[in-house]
């Protein structure tokens, strides 16, 4: 329990400090940043796919529904660390990027026998990058001025979920989301021996509704399904220009919502004995039903395919090694942008480790993948990124007696 209060104090404390770049992408230039896409638990590992794993174990943020196999008694508590080293190459030019912070504090209890409820606080976007040297012709003259760019922020999102299950088969949920968060971006530029600065502050929030199902087939088979709705974040933007040889000028600039689109995924889960367990799931973001700004034209649909191996030696032996969770994942994204005609797609391969560190179901949950977005063609930047991750899945027995022999 004192573990537990400290990490979860800790945690507290870290994310509300975080201000600092939490992505090295180019790319989270666009609209409200680069999508989060890592979770809870075990799913990190099986690139991502879960949307049919039960809550039987340890929470599962993919499916509201998943929380309908909660067990009575049992408390879940997760908290999530990544770190990822960014490798840019455009052209004959290349550069090293790093960054690490937390990537979710959730925790989840149950409500009656069949229902429980879990609440997860994580980055929903994130904003990082640095541009310099940009080139721009000064209106009705022949001169040029160099301007440098650096952003950084998040929007984060704390879901409220609820799953309750029916006739032990069929499990229903709901979620309910609230969006928050900042981007602010600088602009520093030398015009004829002058500097002119631009701060930038975006401002978003709003809520969204969503829902998730889980049906077991078979004991073996199990499929699910999950849909979040369309929404639009409100979204406010503060300017300060400051100059040379005159006073700072701030303003509130009139600036169109930020629309978050439809969204759909489906997912299956196959068992072969009692070690080997395989996750399948595919997802689609309606972006191109969005109406951004002239400037975001470039949104597409997104698809992404995802699929995981989880094995366990020995379920219940005796001896540690036997009751280790090996995974296995791969994760392809068609992306949701598309520049000068070219589509920024990404894939990614993920191993990692569920290490047991007590009786009651806890672990210590390892991750490390490998990914490649955009493209080295087109006038696009590739980027290589390693990432690793940690998430302590913590599982307590509440309310329960004692015995003695």
């Amino acid at each position: 329990k004192i573990v537990l209060t400290g990490l979860l104090f800790f945690a507290i404390g870290s994310l509300k400090a975080q201000t600092n770049a939490l992505s090295n992408s180019p790319y989270s230039a666009f609209g409200i940043g680069i999508p989060n896409t890592f979770t809870t638990g075990k799913t990190n590992a099986l690139g991502g796919a879960g949307i049919a794993l039960k809550s039987d174990d340890a929470l599962n943020a993919l499916n509201p529904a998943s929380l309908g196999a909660m067990p009575l008694n049992h408390f879940y508590f997760d908290i999530g660390y990544k770190a990822q080293l960014f490798s840019l190459s455009q052209g004959s030019g290349s550069s090293r990027q790093s960054n690490s912070t937390f990537s979710n504090l959730a925790l989840a209890f149950p409500v009656t026998k069949k229902s429980a409820v879990s609440i997860v606080l994580a980055p929903y976007s994130n904003v990082g990058y640095d541009i310099t040297g940009i080139s721009r012709s000064i209106e009705g003259s022949t001169a040029f001025y160099t301007s440098d760019i650096t952003a950084n922020g998040s929007v984060n999102s704390i879901d409220l979920n609820y799953g309750y299950n029916f006739f032990n088969r069929l499990r229903l949920g709901v979620t309910g989301s609230y969006y928050f968060g900042k981007t602010e971006q600088t602009e520093y530029n030398s015009i004829v021996g002058y500097a002119l600065d631009i701060q930038r502050e975006n401002r978003y929030n709003g809520f969204r509704l969503g829902a998730g199902m889980q049906f077991d087939v078979t004991d073996k088979i199990s499929i699910g399904s999950t849909i979040k709705l369309p929404t639009t974040l409100e979204t406010t933007q503060n300017s300060i220009i400051s100059q040379d040889y005159d006073d700072d000028i701030t303003e509130e600039t009139s600036v169109k919502n930020f629309e978050l689109p439809l969204e759909m995924g489906f997912g299956t889960e196959f068992k072969f004995g009692k070690s080997y367990a395989v996750y399948a799931d595919y997802s689609r973001k309606l972006w191109s039903q969005t109406e951004q700004e002239p400037s975001l034209n470039s949104y597409k649909d997104q698809e992404r395919f995802k699929a995981g191996l989880n094995f366990i030696p020995r379920p219940g032996g005796l001896y540690y090694w036997e009751n280790v969770e090996y995974r296995a994942g791969v994760n392809y994204d068609t992306g949701y942008l598309n520049i000068a005609g070219s589509d920024v797609s990404s894939y990614s391969l993920s191993l990692g480790l569920g290490l047991p560190v007590s009786r009651s179901g806890s672990k210590i949950n390892l991750m490390y993948s490998y990914g490649r977005n955009g493209a080295n063609t087109n006038g696009l930047l590739l980027e290589h990124i390693h990432s690793l991750s940690i998430n302590f899945s913590l599982d307590g027995l509440w309310f329960r007696k004692p015995k003695y022999n």
